[in-house]
């Protein structure tokens, strides 16, 4: 009786384990392929938000995206580097493959976030929606890109599973710019809109060489590029042509302060709107243009592109709320009777994108950094 009793619980006890084994191979299998599930998952989001941010990146004029002369917004050349980007040979991989196939959608993104979401194209924006590059990419067996594969839950019948992941990027003209992203000079609002198109968000082209009106008299103009203008003080070129230096939260009117502004930038952030806004200097600070000539296009070439505050009125002392910040060519400065700095309006990325700068503001040309909302 005892022998046959213990022959029944190691039966018992066989039976249990095998049970125990299915249910052990079980939470394996759950831990092993939910965790290759969600690496992949990662390397989707990746893949994503790499393929948004460059497609972003191309949505305005760019060297780099042979799009110079594009009209604003570039949704083909945005849309085209993205879908290349995401599919590219020597980019993206998920679980050691490289991607064959990707979604790319185009259109508004609000960054007030109401209403949340891609706002598909034909669309006529407001003045916080932003133009975006959305990425999908899915393995999920529906594409090229195949499944994500098991391993231990082949034994349960589980061949595939399924990932994807959405990236949203937009670009947008800055609202604010932090510590270092300014030139410590500001324009007029009058002064920027003769040489800038609000129509096209670009630049004022001169029709002809030479001395052209509308040009400045005394600045020869190239046929076909932005025009050539001069920013000096009100003193000698009066409220609508002026500009002047500013020291943004200080108001030290020195100019050996103003000097090191010029290499350094601004030590605090700046918001359009915001109080008490920025410090602006009466007077011409004439030492200060050998400082720019130093640094601008005609010599080291280090302020040669810049982004500058734009304000009401630059010939008054005091401080003024910022309205704009433009991004300005520096060609040239001269320290002479009438002094200046030479500039071009410009809204090339390769060189107006203003670091340290977010938010959403008037087009004047300079540009955020492409970043994520999504």
């Amino acid at each position: 009786m005892r022998t046959r009793s213990k022959k029944r619980q190691q039966g018992a006890v066989a039976v249990m384990v095998a049970l125990m084994l299915i249910v052990l191979l079980g939470i394996g299998a759950l831990a092993v392929d939910i965790g290759n599930l969600m690496v992949a998952r990662n390397e989707l989001q990746n893949a994503a938000d790499a393929a948004a941010m460059a497609g972003a990146g191309c949505l305005k004029p760019r060297s780099e995206c042979s799009n110079a002369s594009a009209t604003q917004p570039d949704w083909t050349t945005a849309s085209t580097t993205a879908s290349t980007f995401s599919t590219s040979s020597t980019t993206n991989k998920v679980q050691g493959a490289y991607l064959k196939a990707s979604t790319v959608a185009t259109g508004y993104w609000n960054a007030t976030g109401s209403p949340y979401g891609l706002e598909a194209l034909p669309f006529t924006p407001g003045s916080n929606d932003m133009p975006a590059v959305q990425v999908t990419i899915r393995k999920d067996g529906s594409n090229a890109n195949g499944s994500v594969s098991t391993f231990l839950g082949k034994v349960f019948g589980v061949q595939v599973l399924k990932a994807s992941a959405v990236a949203t990027a937009v670009l947008a003209s800055p609202g604010s710019v932090g510590p270092g992203g300014l030139f410590p000079m500001a324009m007029s609002k009058c002064l920027f809109d003769t040489y800038w198109s609000s129509t096209t968000n670009s630049p004022k082209l001169s029709p002809t060489s030479g001395l052209v009106s509308g040009g400045g008299s005394t600045v020869p103009q190239v046929a076909g590029q932005p025009y050539y203008f001069q920013i000096g003080s009100a003193y000698q070129y009066g409220a609508c042509q002026s500009g002047q230096w500013t020291t943004f939260d200080s108001s030290d009117n020195s100019a050996s302060y103003a000097r090191g502004l010029i290499t350094n930038g601004n030590s605090t952030t700046f918001s359009i709107g915001s109080s008490p806004g920025t410090w602006i200097q009466t007077g011409e600070k004439n030492s200060l243009f050998n400082d720019v000539y130093d640094c601008s296009a005609a010599g080291n070439g280090q302020c040669a592109w810049e982004t500058v505050a734009v304000v009401a009125d630059p010939s008054t002392s005091g401080f003024q709320p910022v309205l704009a910040f433009a991004c300005v060519h520096i060609l040239n400065a001269s320290n002479g009777s009438n002094p200046y700095v030479l500039v071009q309006m410009s809204n090339d990325m390769s060189h107006c994108e203003t670091p340290n700068s977010g938010g959403a503001g008037p087009s004047y040309g300079a540009y955020t950094p492409p970043r994520l909302v999504q």
